[in-house]
């Protein structure tokens, strides 16, 4: 939290779930911690923002919010601690877990009191919602409804494909009595696509960051989407290594001493989602990009595994995508197909 750290006296860990709020306050100046379950509700943060506001010296101004994010609950939360214009932080609930070393015992109180106790140490490191724009929110839902209906049909699919393989007239039949039910979901992918690209368009920066990435040879309409969603239109990640990392395709090394000699390679701790697309969108640059697929024949050439020079892609993918964004200027191919 940069040039603002200083000024926070009161660090507020919440942990979210569905129907309540476990909220704890670590006062720095008087070294006190206080604790209060409340409804995830406007009438339970209305009664949130009562209790705060007893507490001497308390105001949004001089306070730190911390919570995990927990999808879809945190929405109302969020929305009025912003109306507030409270200083939030939304961090991911592995990096709170390790940064606090081993615990023993688990319940919402606890959890409230680590995650105070983690905006409290390392303030200094906060980032904090700068881009709550309903928009996002909104493509997050329909991405999110999309990847249900994607999964259904493939689910559907497979079990017929596998079916028929066995007794293909038995596969035939359930094949046709699920044919309206598959033409439905693909149907409904269809239109959900359609409003995701009608928000897009009607949100003037959304619509400049979109044609932008998109002009990159290899990244298609649900890669772009995403990159909006999951950066918050390249809001959340200062530099291209950051973003590779959140994608989980920075490669590190493995090394210690003269005994551990690991090889070199990426993190586990990743957004999955994020990584499996990229990684569709790298094989579809190596199939069709003549520069990218040029580069990735030479590696292979060259002894290099095909999955270290996948990754390789991906990780050119991004850079190109954060150099574009951050120039605001349109890619150009200097190699034609």
């Amino acid at each position: 939290m940069k040039n603002s750290s200083q000024s926070v006296a009161f660090f507020i860990g919440i942990d979210v779930s569905k129907l309540t709020l476990d909220v704890t306050v670590i006062n720095s100046q008087k070294k006190t911690r206080k604790y209060k379950q409340i409804e995830n509700s406007t009438s339970g943060l209305n009664a949130m923002d009562t209790w705060l506001k007893n507490q001497a010296l308390f105001n949004y101004a001089n306070a730190l919010f911390c919570f995990e994010h927990t999808g879809m609950y945190t929405r109302v939360l969020l929305g009025y601690l912003l109306s507030k214009n409270a200083r939030v932080w939304m961090e991911s609930s592995l990096q709170i877990k390790k940064s606090l070393g081993l615990n023993r015992g688990k319940n919402d109180k606890i959890d409230a009191h680590r995650i105070a106790e983690y905006a409290y140490r390392f303030s200094d490191k906060a980032k904090l919602v700068i881009n709550n724009s309903d928009e996002i929110f909104i493509l997050k839902d329909f991405l999110s409804a999309r990847a249900r209906l994607k999964k259904s049909l493939q689910q559907i699919a497979v079990t017929i494909k596998e079916l028929k393989k066995v007794d293909l007239e038995q596969g035939k039949e359930i094949e046709m009595l699920n044919l309206h039910a598959l033409r439905g979901m693909k149907k409904s992918i269809e239109q959900i696509e359609a409003k995701i690209q009608q928000i897009i368009e009607s949100h003037k920066r959304l619509k400049e960051v979109y044609q932008l990435t998109t002009s990159i040879p290899g990244v298609g309409f649900i890669l772009a989407t995403k990159l909006l969603v999951y950066t918050k239109v390249f809001t959340s990640f200062d530099n291209v290594r950051q973003l590779a990392c959140y994608c989980g395709v920075a490669p590190f090394e493995y090394r210690s001493g003269t005994s551990v000699k690991g090889r070199t390679g990426v993190s586990k701790f990743a957004n999955m989602d994020l990584k499996a697309t990229l990684h569709l969108a790298a094989i579809s640059a190596i199939q069709h990009n003549a520069e990218l697929k040029q580069y990735y024949e030479r590696k292979v050439e060259e002894g290099k595994s095909k999955m270290a020079v996948i990754n390789a892609v991906r990780n050119k993918l991004l850079a190109r995508i954060v150099a574009v964004v951050n120039r605001n200027t349109p890619y150009v191919q200097l190699t034609h197909n």
